[in-house]
């Protein structure tokens, strides 16, 4: 049952924190409001990227000319552009996780036995996602991908546990009931019916494994993209090279 709850969290978690499954450190802090880029270094020094394509470093407008303001608006938009891709990823992989669950359900015939699950898995979507929104903007911290990977395995861990738990309990004391309903309770046969409850749920995530993983990738090739627009800004632009974003 351990394999079958790996994807719950694997997918909200991978989906919700592009820099933590694509091979890259996030240097300085980053907020993003939808136009305009903020670049936050640990001594408080801020370089704005502004809608208008103009750059603001320490409260002073670097002079740019018609080129390096087309660059700079397409490393602006591309940064803005990763946090609505990511969302829709979350809200797809939670759909997808819904009917996946509504499907085990509706085969033990009881619609609503796993209500609690689907309302653990969105909770904990809201949770990871709710670190990275602050004041209205996408915020995320200076990390190496290290540390987003060892942050990501505990959150991992803890999801998993619930998840399991959860989906356990839910789905034992439904067959149970359903069992005595029928004339009495028989072990064996409570545990064929688990055992074909697993199957069912693991090819049912084998099935999307493959979707899971090209989204993902995806992801992963407009991070390396955002890679390649931000050294060829630095090219154009040196004043921005102290206020780097991604490091590989």
């Amino acid at each position: 049952m351990k394999k079958v709850l790996l994807f719950f969290t694997a997918f909200m978690a991978s989906s919700s924190v592009w820099a933590a499954q694509c091979r890259v450190d996030v240097k300085n802090e980053i907020h993003l409001d939808g136009s305009k880029v903020e670049i936050h270094r640990a001594d408080g020094q801020v370089a704005k990227l502004q809608p208008d394509n103009n750059v603001v470093i320490d409260g002073k407008k670097v002079n740019l000319n018609d080129e390096q303001k087309s660059q700079v608006g397409q490393f602006r938009q591309s940064l803005n552009q990763s946090v609505p891709k990511v969302q829709k990823m979350i809200s797809d992989g939670l759909t997808l996780a819904d009917g996946i669950i509504d499907d085990v359900a509706t085969s033990l015939k009881a619609p609503h036995a796993f209500d609690n699950l689907k309302q653990s898995v969105k909770a904990y979507s809201d949770k990871i996602q709710s670190r990275y929104y602050k004041n209205g903007e996408f915020v995320f911290p200076a990390s190496s991908f290290d540390n987003m990977q060892k942050q990501w395995t505990e959150e991992f861990k803890k999801a998993q546990t619930l998840f399991s738990s959860e989906f356990l309990t839910s789905a034992f004391n439904t067959v149970a009931t359903s069992m005595k309903q029928d004339g009495g309770f028989n072990l064996t046969q409570l545990n064929n019916t688990m055992e074909e409850l697993k199957k069912k749920m693991t090819k049912q995530l084998n099935d999307h494994k493959q979707e899971v993983e090209k989204k993902r990738d995806e992801l992963c090739d407009s991070v390396d993209d955002m890679v390649e627009q931000e050294q060829s800004l630095h090219k154009k632009i040196p004043e921005l090279k102290d206020y780097q974003v991604f490091t590989i």
